[in-house]
């Protein structure tokens, strides 16, 4: 498993690391909390910030207003992209809110003039969910004879593992000093967060996900068998966000989800937060976005905590993705939230969440465009995204196997699909052995995390094209050869084809290249042992027009027959 240092001159060239700046000094206005024994969310005016938010306006500063008029709205999910908001609920102080309620936008206002808007989104337990709960505890055969455990996988965008050392060197360290288990040779199996998190959440690759329930047909995801399905059908509660919702994984460029697709669905209340609230990006390389008084990523990570804190004693499964302070192509975008990790990590571990859940910790691939993603430093962290994993001490305790294979695999290649049997092996824990049939249905190879993975794996064996495969190191050589061009056209015909196919056309930059440049660099793979002698490993980068676009596609070679075959490719 390739582990170079992510300090080298090149990487650190114009790296800088930012501090974590708030949204705003103005504390919020209102707040909510859980009220245990009304059973009930309860939102707040913060009287004690009332005057700072007169003081603003010159109008409302004398005489001094007394009174402040607030109503919230209920978000109403319509479909997947649109929201309707309930009729402006007026109240004073505080105000009980009802158990349908779980995201609303609040107003407040002085002498008729607007001086506030906030949302805060809740987890009421509704009454059919709790009937859902009772109804399999008292009918699941396993109940009283094994332990279940609940799954929070929490997921950060665009990270790989070298840049979290880098960018985020607190939260690194966090992890490692309280026995978190690291899977550092985690590798990508596609090249963008949808297919890569296929994977992990149905084990099917995209081209069999286009077949069964295509993206890009309405309702068609919902045809998918995604692992919180199976969570939820074996007594758990389910939920998912993520923040960015013009760019969430299940619906950028494509049709997202008919139905919601988990008990708790975030997207409606990040949809009314983003059209509602300022939503701007703060000064500087790390580009902190802001959506009203807390970073947009918080509004996921917050609802994660509370998720878990009101099911803490039930079984859950969630899911929660953040884009907001880490997408792009800049190696320094993440870093002013390393601080926020590390205590969103401890607030965590004090609420007791750690002690009955297995936390997963990922990305999804490293930074994939841009000049840093050319050096050869950049080529690997483009393919190998971070992975934690946490278990539970009683766990650990009753299964010391787990704990010795999650050391031996954290120097063995690993991948999305064996993320998803480790999720099936989990709801195995419990005595459902149903659920661990079949494992990840397009790599019959992978296998879970918590078993030991063979020490000789290859990358051909566990659906890991040779395109994204870290396994060979290469060198550079000089494309001249009758042999290169035809690679190159090979390459420059395959790149049209993909893009002209609606699977590319929404990261196509305007359309498929019309004419090939030629070869910019080529470089070969250095042949491991158990290779093929005959067979050669290209990744060509090739330039074409119009608009100077970059590809690079990686070719196998068979020196006996001069075949050549494509393996895939990346847009640069």
């Amino acid at each position: 498993i390739p582990d170079p240092s992510p300090y080298t001159a090149d990487a650190m060239q114009d790296f800088q690391r930012g501090r974590y700046k708030p949204c705003t000094k103005l504390q919020p206005l209102t707040w909510v909390d859980y009220n245990e024994t009304l059973q009930r969310y309860v939102l707040h005016v913060n009287e004690s910030a009332y005057q700072w938010y007169l003081q603003i306006d010159l109008e409302l500063r004398t005489p001094q207003v007394a009174a402040i008029d607030c109503c919230y709205m209920n978000v109403h999910r319509a479909n997947e992209n649109q929201v309707e908001l309930g009729d402006c609920k007026s109240f004073k102080d505080s105000v009980e809110l009802p158990t349908d309620i779980e995201g609303f936008v609040v107003d407040c206002y002085a002498k008729n003039k607007l001086i506030y808007s906030n949302a805060h989104a809740t987890v009421p337990e509704r009454s059919e969910l709790r009937e859902r709960l009772q109804h399999w505890q008292a009918t699941d055969k396993w109940q009283h004879k094994r332990s279940r455990y609940n799954v929070l996988m929490l997921g950060i965008d665009t990270i790989s593992r070298l840049n979290l050392k880098r960018a985020m060197p607190g939260t690194y360290t966090y992890l490692g000093m309280n026995d978190w288990f690291e899977l550092a040779g985690y590798t990508k199996i596609a090249d963008s967060t949808f297919p890569n998190l296929l994977a992990v959440l149905t084990g099917s690759n995209l081209s069999n996900v286009l077949q069964r329930c295509d993206p890009y047909s309405i309702g068609g995801l919902d045809k998918c068998e995604f692992i919180w399905q199976l969570y939820r059908d074996l007594g758990y509660v389910t939920a998912f966000g993520e923040d960015a919702v013009h760019i969430n994984t299940f619906n950028y460029g494509l049709r997202g989800f008919r139905k919601s697709p988990v008990d708790y669905y975030l997207r409606p209340y990040l949809i009314a937060a983003e059209h509602w609230l300022d939503l701007r990006s703060q000064r500087g390389q790390e580009q902190q976005v802001c959506l009203g008084y807390q970073h947009a990523s918080e509004h996921i990570y917050n609802y994660a905590l509370e998720f878990t804190r009101r099911y803490h004693n039930d079984s859950f499964f969630g899911f929660f993705w953040t884009n907001t302070h880490s997408h792009g192509s800049h190696i320094s975008r993440t870093t002013a939230m390393d601080s926020y990790m590390v205590k969103y990590l401890q607030r965590l571990a004090k609420q007791g969440t750690m002690e009955n859940t297995i936390v997963v910790l990922l990305s999804d691939h490293g930074i994939r465009l841009g000049r840093r993603r050319l050096t050869t430093l950049g080529w690997l962290e483009d393919r190998m995204p971070f992975l934690f994993i946490w278990l539970p001490w009683s766990l650990r305790k009753a299964h010391p196997e787990f704990v010795q294979a999650l050391k031996l695999n954290r120097q063995r290649l690993s991948n999305p699909y064996d993320l998803y049997a480790t999720l099936k092996h989990i709801l195995a824990l419990s005595g459902h052995d149903v659920a661990v049939k079949g494992g990840a249905e397009d790599c019959p190879n992978c296998q879970s995390l918590l078993l030991p993975v063979p020490l000789n794996r290859r990358c051909e064996d566990v659906a890991i094209a040779a395109h994204w495969c870290t396994c060979w190191t290469y060198r550079e050589y000089i494309a001249n050869s009758s042999i290169d061009e035809q690679m190159a056209h090979l390459a420059f015909n395959y790149v049209t084809s993909q893009i002209e196919d609606k699977v590319l056309l929404r990261f196509s930059n305007g359309g498929a290249p019309k004419t090939l440049v030629g070869i910019t660099k080529a470089f070969v793979a250095n042949r491991n042992k158990a290779d093929d002698p005959r067979i050669s490993i290209h990744r060509l980068m090739i330039l074409t027009q119009p608009k100077n676009m970059l590809y690079e596609v990686t070719i196998t070679l068979n020196a006996s027959s001069n075949k050549m075959l494509v393996s895939d490719m990346s847009t640069l």
